[in-house]
């Protein structure tokens, strides 16, 4: 037996005017000669709506498929999901369900298959700045096919994402459930810096503490910070996105001592990121972490580039999106958006009359509007000597810049949106590979002076830029960056796993 799913509603018939704009009632009086003379209205046009796809019939799961619908979605806290919101009440292994509760359990199928493979939240909840969105899926048919065939085990493993970041997340969910459930780890108690040589009975409770996560590190041992304790708090330094200094204080403190079901939330807010991901991405490509301040450029899906970024900083983030690399820009001039000409820049021309012309800045006039700010290419240039263009409604792109002692710092959220990259000539090189114009030698010439010219790729690279604040280390680890955005924590909400107004 088996039932039926409508997934379209019918909309309502919308019918056109008559083509000939003249009244449709026909005068009493007008006589066969006049009407056959007269034009013939057109007949109305309908606007029809595409018609409704034809509902899908999930068939009836038999008693085997029964157990494992039920054994997958008792299993979805292990992708971060609640098992309560797919498991109908009373249902359970071996039991002969009634067709009420047969079909309950397809329902359940339908809403796991669809948010462990596109995620949880719904098209119209998702903010302006998350541009990367997953594709619209529906389950229906699938499900169909796969209990017509029993294959329902093999489907529901297909859903999830196959990326090697998104594995790496549900390892490290299991992990850190695992250490909540052993009783989590005791905050280190604040105090003055800890640090090579230190003698404090602070140092126990840090060895102990480090020794929850990090499989190298005893949890006994002596009160003094020797040697093997400093390298332990430089892994985790490390893996924090912190200065991997061996000293022990406020900042290193603070990532310490979050506790255990803060990162739980932090890694399910990862992973549900992962699923707005196309099933596959492209071998090459720029890949942008905001999060953590980080650009890679991939070939053949493998990292061959790694540079620190600054990204933009809280109120001016730098948005989550995918678009295509068209061409590098050298020498280029920096057309001042508005805003920060106001808010900045025009104050410093006020405060300081000269800082204009000091650097390289020109004032050009807009008839019946507010004059706009435009700084001349050259080693003052705020985009340095690379642009890297790309499509997007924000107006963003990766840039060089001279302001290089940024990417010494480890929280690197400092822009006005744009990403600024720490080796933008190596990265030019490796786009423009291929270009017999663009050569190292040419963009070397072009470097000589400062004419801005744009180097049209000969292949557009595809560029994402995404927000992991959690993620899995080349060592097996996770490594946890602060959310600077405050975006896993909006997630969360939006998704309902956290109530609004809750800390994650």
């Amino acid at each position: 037996m088996g039932r039926r799913l409508a997934l379209v509603a019918a909309a309502p018939l919308a019918f056109a005017a008559p083509a000939t704009g003249q009244p449709t009632t026909q005068s009493p009086a007008a006589t066969p000669a006049a009407q056959t003379s007269a034009p013939q209205a057109a007949p109305p046009v309908l606007d029809l709506p595409p018609p409704p796809a034809p509902p899908v019939e999930i068939p009836a799961l038999t008693a085997a498929q029964v157990d494992v619908a039920i054994r997958v979605l008792r299993a979805a806290d292990a992708h971060g999901l609640q098992p309560k919101a797919y498991l109908p009440d009373g249902v359970a292994e071996g039991a002969d369900l009634g067709m009420a509760q047969n079909a309950a359990l397809s329902d359940g199928l339908l809403r796991y298959a669809r948010d462990v493979k596109i995620g949880r939240l719904e098209p119209g909840r998702f903010p302006a700045l998350w541009q990367i969105r997953p594709a619209a899926y529906d389950p229906a048919p699938e499900l169909a096919q796969a209990l017509a065939e029993n294959r329902l085990q093999a489907w529901l493993d297909s859903l999830p994402p196959r990326y090697s970041g998104y594995v790496a997340l549900k390892r490290g969910l299991a992990r850190y459930r695992e250490i909540a459930a052993q009783g989590g780890w005791k905050a280190v108690p604040e105090g003055a810096k800890l640090e090579l040589g230190s003698n404090d009975p602070r140092v126990v409770a840090l060895r102990a503490r480090l020794a929850v996560d990090d499989p190298l590190v005893a949890a006994a041992g002596p009160a003094t910070f020797d040697k093997p304790l400093e390298e332990a708090v430089i892994r985790a330094q490390r893996r924090y996105g912190l200065k991997p200094d061996g000293v022990v204080g406020p900042g290193t403190l603070f990532h310490l001592n979050q506790p255990v079901g803060q990162r739980v939330l932090q890694i399910i807010a990862n992973m549900e990121r992962w699923r707005w991901m196309p099933a596959t991405m492209p071998a090459t490509r720029v890949q942008v972490n905001s999060g953590a301040a980080i650009v890679t450029l991939f070939r053949d899906d493998r990292p061959v580039m790694s540079m620190k970024a600054v990204s933009g900083k809280k109120g001016d983030e730098t948005p989550m999106l995918t678009s295509m690399i068209h061409s590098v820009v050298i020498n280029p001039p920096w057309n001042v958006p508005s805003g920060i000409a106001a808010r900045e820049l025009w104050p410093k021309e006020r405060a300081s009359p000269g800082y204009f012309a000091r650097n390289g800045y020109r004032v050009i006039p807009v008839e019946g509007g507010q004059p706009r700010l435009q700084q001349a290419s050259g080693d003052q240039s705020a985009l340095g000597r690379f642009k890297f263009d790309f499509d997007n409604p924000f107006a963003v792109y990766l840039h060089d810049t001279p302001s290089k002692g940024g990417f010494d710092l480890y929280a690197r959220q400092a822009s006005h949106g744009c990403v600024r990259i720490e080796k933008p000539r190596a990265l030019a090189e490796a786009l423009l590979e291929g270009n017999s114009t663009w050569t190292a030698e040419g963009i070397e010439k072009q470097l000589q002076g400062d004419k801005t010219v744009r180097a049209r790729m000969n292949v557009q690279v595809p560029v994402y830029i995404f927000y992991w604040t959690a993620f899995g280390g080349s060592d097996g680890q996770m490594q946890f960056r602060a959310d600077p955005y405050g975006w896993d924590r909006e997630l969360l909400q939006r998704v309902g796993v956290l109530a609004s107004g809750v800390k994650a």
